[in-house]
């Protein structure tokens, strides 16, 4: 077989030596298989008895449970509460269920309205058995309030990584109250009260997630002077002042019978995005030094506008000159950028009011305001 496969070899084409090679195989005996395997090379794993491959298991992620209360903890809880407040004779408008102290262990946080020839609101924290009652100022002529109302808060105001209390009251017509306590380490303490006659409320206006408290005052029409504080570390001080709406979301008059209030309604309007009206309140030769147009691409990069301090100065016939604080809002390249200018208007009066003529300003500080997201 040998001889004849070395013999047609090299002269036949392949596919006819592949078929004398199956004809010649066919007439050989079979081969019975031994019980001995065929030696391997010593690095050469032996194969497994399975032939078919294992197959791999999926992994599966099942969702971790909800975690459950137990209602016999919740029952304990919410009575041995209500003991503590019946026994005083407490009957509290809201409650809400807080760690206060650092602890790791929630409190009770409530306010109730206390009734008789002076009603008051009244806040307090019970942990466990340990009762804290939330005093306002001791001259504080409204308390924490008059009115029996629930609006209270319980987060880090501050950001300094302690938990406050925001207590929110009223009292009289419009006066907004609030109240903001800590936990100092043996009991709660007043970090700040504030009283706008107006309103009171917070904002994050420079972007570094903590609340300014701003205050409101009511001035005549539909204008207020707002008062802003500022938390520094350790106290919530006076930072600025600025003018805004009674109604913010409502559409304006912007009144100019007087410089003050043209240069007021001026920057109201940029703050409202209204440039029209704003243009409008230009005098005609300010408006003739620019087209609308090049004037609306000075603001293409601003993000707010506010004014303050707005006083005349100088008077003469037909004339004035105002003086006012500027802060301006500026996107530059993706960065807000905060400008305070110390600004000198000069107006004309005409049938329709006063007009902004010409400005000069000085910068008295800039800064890049760190926004966190």
């Amino acid at each position: 077989m040998s001889r004849l496969l070395r013999q047609v070899g090299g002269i036949l084409p392949a596919i006819v030596l592949l078929q004398l090679v199956v004809a010649s195989c066919s007439n050989l005996a079979p081969v019975e298989p031994t019980q001995t395997p065929m030696a391997l090379p010593s690095d050469t794993p032996l194969p497994t008895a399975t032939t078919a491959p294992t197959a791999i298991a999926t992994p599966t992620f099942t969702p971790s449970p909800m975690p459950t209360l137990d209602p016999d903890v919740i029952r304990t809880t919410v009575s041995d509460g209500q003991a503590g407040w019946v026994s005083r004779g407490v009957r509290p408008l809201c409650l809400q269920w807080h760690d206060t102290d650092g602890d790791g262990e929630p409190e009770w946080v409530g306010v109730y309205h206390q009734t008789g020839e002076k009603p008051q609101l009244r806040a307090f924290v019970l942990d466990g058995d340990a009762w804290h009652d939330l005093f306002p100022l001791e001259k504080a002529k409204y308390g924490l309030g008059q009115y029996a109302t629930c609006e209270l808060e319980v987060r880090d105001a501050t950001g300094d990584g302690r938990v406050e209390i925001l207590v929110w009251g009223y009292a009289e017509t419009n006066t907004t109250l609030l109240h903001i306590f800590v936990w100092d380490g043996s009991g709660y303490t007043l970090v700040a009260p504030f009283e706008g006659p107006v309103g009171v409320r917070m904002e994050d206006r420079d972007g570094d997630l903590i609340d300014e408290v701003v205050l409101r005052y009511r001035m005549e029409g539909d204008l207020v002077w707002e008062p802003v504080y500022t938390w520094d570390g350790s106290n919530y001080g006076w930072t600025w002042e600025r003018y805004g709406w009674f109604y913010p979301g409502r559409p304006h008059v912007y009144r100019t019978d007087t410089p003050e209030r043209a240069v007021i309604a001026f920057y109201l309007a940029l703050g409202d995005r209204d440039l029209p009206a704003a243009f409008g309140l230009l005098s005609g030769p300010a408006q003739a030094n620019q087209s609308y147009e090049a004037w609306v691409a000075g603001y293409a990069t601003t993000v707010a506008v506010e004014a303050g301090a707005v006083s005349q100065i100088e008077s003469g016939e037909g004339s004035a000159t105002v003086a006012c604080h500027v802060r301006a809002y500026d996107n530059i390249d993706g960065r807000v950028v905060s400008t305070l200018w110390d600004v000198k208007w000069t107006l004309v009066g005409s049938e329709a009011g006063w007009r902004l003529s010409s400005a000069a300003g000085t910068v008295l500080e800039r800064r890049e305001v760190a926004y966190y997201q």
